[in-house]
């Protein structure tokens, strides 16, 4: 069993349209989609924006459908000028950027109850979607990702981040859903497709190119699927 969560609609509706045998169950607010996909046994959610849901998501799929593994597919800003809108990042860990305990005598970033900063993924994973990344033949960056509830739109966010936590890309939900999958020991990815640079363009960015790089997003997991 593979789960499958994705943030917004346009993250998820193509991979839904792709099961057959459908059905579909709604607990907390949030649809899960199950059936198969070329012969894979699937479920997948839109979790909604932000930190909370997507670790409602993550937590309510594990309880219920118990998967394997989680894939969460997305799209996410760039934090290194190397990298282009449409490239793929593939995490090899995951951080929350806005988690803050330092007052407290802890390091930035450190997460409570984990004593860990960085959340990394399994490395099987990581080699897989590179695999497919190659096959697919669209430029793809290892590394870390860093989460947090804010749409980071300027030069000095981006440097706070990178400076700070070494990421090479941010968003708003993986960091929550690693945190469970570990918590849970369920194996785990996090990928996205860039949609902008998380720079004083990112808004602008975001709504011209957010779907295509969706779906880029959804194509490779689609590959990874295909097995």
């Amino acid at each position: 069993m593979i789960g499958i969560i994705g943030a917004l609609s346009i993250e998820t509706d193509e991979l839904i349209s792709k099961l057959t045998m459908k059905e579909t169950e709604t607990i907390s607010g949030m649809d899960f989609v199950h059936g198969f996909i070329y012969d894979q046994e699937v479920v997948i959610a839109r979790c909604g924006i932000g930190k909370v849901f997507a670790g409602i998501c993550a937590q309510t799929m594990i309880l219920r459908y118990k998967p394997d593994i989680i894939i969460n597919t997305g799209i996410a800003g760039g934090l290194d000028s190397n990298m282009d809108i449409y490239d793929f990042v593939i995490a090899d860990s995951l951080v929350q950027h806005d988690m803050d305990t330092t007052g407290i005598g802890d390091p930035l970033g450190m997460i409570s109850g984990l004593g860990i900063i960085d959340i990394p993924c399994s490395k099987f994973l990581v080699e897989e979607f590179s695999k497919c990344a190659e096959s697919l033949g669209i430029p793809y960056h290892i590394g870390k990702i860093a989460s947090g509830d804010q749409f980071v739109s300027s030069k000095e966010k981006i440097e706070y981040i990178v400076n700070n936590f070494g990421a090479v890309a941010c968003e708003m939900e993986g960091a929550a859903i690693a945190q469970v999958c570990y918590a849970n020991s369920v194996d785990f990815i996090v990928i996205r497709c860039l949609s902008d640079k998380a720079d004083e363009g990112s808004s602008e960015d975001y709504f011209t190119f957010s779907k295509k790089a969706a779906d880029r997003s959804s194509k490779l997991v689609l590959e990874y699927l295909k097995g």
